[in-house]
């Protein structure tokens, strides 16, 4: 086959995964749409159209010169970032690792943004093209404020090894691993922390009991400035959409208000 019909070939290919994105898109958009009105939460289906709490988010601080270049597209990301247009939240979301360094082009769709048990909560999924392939996510971040510390709380073990690998996070520069007095925890968890007095402050032993309660569920965690965010490597049913929500409700709930305060 010649280099035309190589790239048409291709095209093709892009063409149909595209439509099949689009296609489960408008399927999952009707399920969080439901949840939504249910919940009395707002809904977009398209990041165009979203204009939330997210971008009221400044990540300057976050950002250097090169950061805040665009890097350099494949094809495939070309052609998707015309399809569906650009992510409303990566740059504004730059602190959190799990989510910066997936794919040189990301878009979201499906958000979900309101009040949830008393806390501000957005819901999204991500599409991310790299030059040697794509994926699809689902993220939760629930708003804070107050003084966050950069840590990030993931379960242990092989899978969430080969989590961590898919986001990009295994060097994590500026972060270093944190032990605590309990040796459990530290067998169920790993932490990774910029600012060790601070998450110290936070990870409190009424944390940690917290966390050991809910360790079958594996949530991986990273507190930022700005709020709490669990990500994925796959899309969630509305269904666990709402155990997240109420996993980082309820860990907001474990935190020291003091060190919530504006």
């Amino acid at each position: 086959m010649g280099t035309a019909d190589d790239l048409a070939f291709d095209a093709i290919k892009m063409g149909a995964q595209m439509l099949y994105f689009k296609m489960k898109n408008n399927s999952r958009a009707k399920a969080f749409r439901a949840m939504a009105s249910e919940h009395q939460l707002e809904f977009w289906q398209k990041p165009a159209d979203y204009h939330g709490e997210i971008e009221s988010i400044d990540a300057s601080e976050h950002l250097t010169e090169t950061q805040k270049m665009s890097r350099p597209l494949s094809m495939k990301a070309k052609m998707a970032s015309r399809f569906f247009g650009d992510s409303p939240f990566q740059t504004k979301l730059w602190a959190f690792s799990t989510n910066r360094f997936r794919g040189g082009w990301q878009t979201n769709c499906n958000i979900m943004e309101g009040r949830w048990k008393g806390h501000q909560m957005t819901s999204f999924d991500t599409l991310h093209y790299e030059v040697d392939g794509e994926g699809e996510y689902s993220s939760v971040f629930a708003h804070c404020t107050g003084r966050l510390p950069r840590a990030i709380i993931t379960p242990t073990g092989v899978i969430a090894g080969m989590k961590r690998a898919d986001e990009g996070q295994m060097l994590n520069w500026g972060y270093h691993k944190m032990s605590f007095e309990l040796h459990d925890f530290n067998k169920r968890y790993r932490v990774l922390s910029a600012d060790d007095k601070l998450t110290m402050d936070f990870i409190s032993q009424a944390m940690i009991e917290y966390l050991m309660d809910h360790r079958k569920e594996k949530w991986h965690i990273e507190l930022a400035p700005a709020g709490i965010l669990i990500s994925t490597v796959f899309t969630l049913a509305p269904k666990v959409v709402a155990q997240a929500m109420d996993f980082l409700a309820g860990f907001i709930d474990h935190i020291d208000k003091d060190l919530l305060e504006a």
